[in-house]
C-alpha cells in the first residue's frame, strides 16, 4: 500500500526539476520500501530512445506511475516492486543488459537517467540513514 498523497502534493512534486524528483524518489522509496513501474499484457514498459538507449521508468508512488502512463502509454498499469527485489534482482539485471533507469518521469516525460549501479548506491546510502 503506497503512502497517502493529496492532489496538491501530487502537483507540487511533479513540478520539481528532474534532479529534485530523483532525490524525492530515493527518499520515498527508501522510506516506504517500494516503487512502481508499468506494464501491459505484453510485459514491462522499456522504451528505447532514437539513439537505441533502453531505459526502465520508475516512480515512488502508484498514482504518478498510473496517471503518467495513461497519458503516454495507454493500456499500461502500475505495478509495485519491492525495494528488496529491485536492489537484488532488477538493478543487477539492468546492469547486465545495459538498461538505464528513468527515475520519476513527469507529465512531459522528462526524467533523470541513472546507471543501475548509481541508483543502487543512492538507495543504499539513503537506507543507511534509516538504520
Amino acid at each position: 500500500m503506497p503512502y497517502r498523497m493529496n492532489p496538491q502534493q501530487y502537483q507540487s512534486v511533479l513540478a520539481l526539476s528532474s534532479a529534485d524528483r530523483s532525490t524525492h524518489f530515493v527518499r520515498k522509496v527508501a522510506d516506504w520500501q517500494q516503487l512502481w513501474a508499468v506494464k501491459n499484457e505484453e510485459g514491462w514498459l522499456v522504451p528505447i530512445t532514437p539513439d537505441s538507449l533502453e531505459y526502465f521508468p520508475v516512480w515512488p508512488h502508484s498514482e504518478y506511475a498510473q496517471k503518467i502512463a495513461d497519458e503516454h502509454f495507454p493500456g499500461h498499469h502500475a505495478v509495485e516492486i519491492t525495494l528488496d527485489e529491485f536492489l537484488s534482482h532488477w538493478l543487477p539485471t539492468f546492469e547486465q543488459d545495459d538498461v538505464k533507469v528513468a527515475v520519476f518521469p513527469n507529465k512531459e516525460w522528462v526524467f533523470w537517467v541513472m546507471e543501475p549501479a548509481d541508483l543502487a548506491q543512492c538507495l543504499g546510502d539513503e537506507l543507511t540513514l534509516y538504520e
